[in-house]
């Protein structure tokens, strides 16, 4: 069953050529380009465009983030909600309202189910006075995945499996800012036994053990007193990490969020 597909009609947005235009056994994982709009999600094949599932988020035609990781779920994030997609179907296997959390938009992002764990650059090891963003060596560590959704200066940790909330986050600082984050396996080399999941939000950022949501340290790092509290974040090697964990637009929707703004800011001064 397909928890956000409706099939009403009337004034709705009549979407019904979007439906599945492939038997699944068509396409693989690879084949699939998902994209989310006007509250929206949308799967369609990269060779040709045709359209292979479409699934409707309630977020009232709102900003949607997506990720997809590396255990092939889709994980989908919006107007205070974050849900866990499959990626091949678009059915729904579960759904959590984030109770707490607002109706606004939600970054979100997951652990990896198998990450290399980064070892240190030969170079880096060595007398010289720059670093090397570290290589990563063959055993690979396996640990269960975590699902992350944040809004409104919370951080929320959401079991893959089951969509229940192991632990959240209330950000001291953070206000009500979208709040953005990355993962970083653990790596003994440098002293870090345990993944951790990097926060940032309004002039915050905060590290959290991602199983438990422990902080191992906090800090302000700014004290401006204009601008936008828009915050991104990046590690000189997180590219390379088995999930996509930087503060990309498609799972963290800053910009989004501050162009909406804009136009409701027109509209109120016209």
């Amino acid at each position: 069953m397909n928890f956000f597909k409706s099939e009403k009609k009337g004034h709705e947005d009549d979407d019904s050529d979007s439906e599945v235009q492939m038997n699944e056994g068509d396409y693989s994982l690879n084949d699939i380009l998902i994209c989310a709009t006007h509250g929206k999600i949308y799967a369609v094949h990269k060779r040709n465009g045709n359209r292979l599932w479409r699934s409707k988020f309630p977020a009232m035609g709102g900003i949607l983030s997506l990720f997809v990781t590396d255990y092939d779920k889709l994980i989908v994030g919006g107007n205070g909600k974050t849900a866990c997609l499959n990626v091949k179907t678009g059915e729904t296997i579960w759904i959590n309202k984030m109770q707490g959390f607002g109706l606004e938009e939600v970054s979100v992002i997951s652990t990896p189910s198998k990450f290399l764990s980064p070892k240190r650059h030969p170079i880096a090891s060595s007398s010289q006075n720059y670093d090397m963003p570290p290589e990563y060596h063959d055993d690979g560590l396996n640990e269960k995945p975590i699902v992350f959704g944040s809004s409104r200066g919370k951080i929320m940790a959401i079991d893959s499996d089951t969509g229940e909330q192991i632990w959240r986050y209330n950000c001291p600082g953070g206000w009500y800012n979208i709040s953005v984050a990355i993962v970083e396996p653990p790596s003994f080399e440098e002293g870090r036994p345990e993944q951790l999941i990097y926060v940032g939000s309004g002039k915050w950022v905060y590290c959290l053990k991602a199983k438990t949501g422990d902080v191992v340290w906090s800090t302000r790092v700014s004290n401006a007193k204009f601008g936008l509290s828009y915050m991104t974040l990046v590690t000189p090697w997180s590219s390379r990490l088995a999930a996509e964990a930087y503060s990309a637009f498609s799972q963290n929707p800053s910009a989004q969020a501050r162009d909406w703004e804009r136009e409701q800011e027109k509209r109120r001064s016209s």
